[in-house]
């Protein structure tokens, strides 16, 4: 680069720090930007504030997939940036992980399901019924119980769980949610506090999803239902890896720390925990021997 190149573009710079004062013009910017760049690399994911440049990203190449995606809403995590990509890519971990634990006995479980789309896409792309698997769905449907959750969940954002509360309160969700599983009897939705609706919960469990954008709840589900899960058992977290969510991911390591395990964070800001066949729960330090 010469001088005149390099003036040049920090002149554009200039203009482009004014304007990127604010939230939204910047986000405009920076996809611009990227649009610049893409045709340098051989592909570009671009969804849910995640950006993965020269990866094959080959479920984008799967036409029942893409099918499956134009029936559920890509826009959870929706923000500034155009994410063209969505959340498909944490829909496919969640199918990758809902085949894998057709091989394990038991049945599928989701706590936390706001409008379906997650379970929708997984009953679509994995054939639960023909290998007589149940899928049981656990939501309070009308908000967060203030007995296990509150603003304290989210210490860097205290009015985000006031929104979110106020998006989950809208009472249409459980008639729509109903509508859309009517057509797949294996699927059975319990409106309830979680964990005291898990008194219907299978006993044997081969997938489970925690959803619940708050650790006091998701707590008490893994109190209620990792006994359950079959060795080999997958579970993924949701809101794992998120950093405003950084209480769940604390109480998740913390919870199976005490158990010998750890959860794989994934860019998606899921986490992977897939249950060995024994706990392995860490001995307590003990002070060296004198002799």
């Amino acid at each position: 680069m010469d001088k005149r190149q390099e003036t040049a573009i920090e002149a554009a710079f200039a203009v482009l720090r004014n304007h990127a004062r604010d939230e939204n013009l910047a986000a405009q910017i920076f996809d611009r930007a990227l649009n610049l760049i893409s045709h340098h690399h051989r592909s570009v994911f671009w969804g849910d504030r995640m950006m993965i440049l020269d990866k094959t990203v080959g479920f984008r190449d799967d036409p029942v997939f893409l099918r499956t995606l134009r029936t559920a809403n890509s826009s959870t995590g929706a923000n500034q940036y155009s994410s063209p990509d969505g959340i498909s890519w944490r829909f496919h971990t969640l199918v990758w992980a809902a085949r894998q634990a057709l091989a394990v006995a038991g049945d599928f479980v989701e706590c936390g399901v706001y409008e379906g789309d997650m379970s929708w896409v997984i009953t679509e792309m994995v054939d639960l019924a023909g290998a007589n698997r149940q899928l049981h769905l656990f939501d309070t449907f009308s908000g967060f119980a203030p007995e296990y959750s509150s603003s304290a969940d989210f210490p860097d954002l205290p009015e985000f769980f006031e929104r979110l509360d106020r998006d989950y309160k809208r009472p249409e969700i459980y008639e729509e949610v109903k509508r859309r599983f009517a057509v797949k009897p294996y699927v059975t939705i319990h409106k309830g506090v979680v964990p005291d609706s898990l008194v219907d919960a299978p006993v044997k469990i081969a997938f489970l999803h925690l959803d619940m954008n708050s650790p006091g709840p998701e707590r008490a589900a893994l109190d209620v239902l990792y006994n359950r899960v079959s060795p080999g058992g997958l579970i993924i977290f949701d809101d794992y890896g998120w950093a405003l969510y950084r209480q769940q991911k604390e109480m998740a390591d913390g919870f199976m720390l005490a158990r010998g395990h750890s959860i794989l964070e994934l860019p998606t800001g899921q986490g992977l925990a897939i249950k060995p066949a024994t706990d392995s729960r860490v001995p307590s330090a003990r002070p060296p021997s004198d002799e």
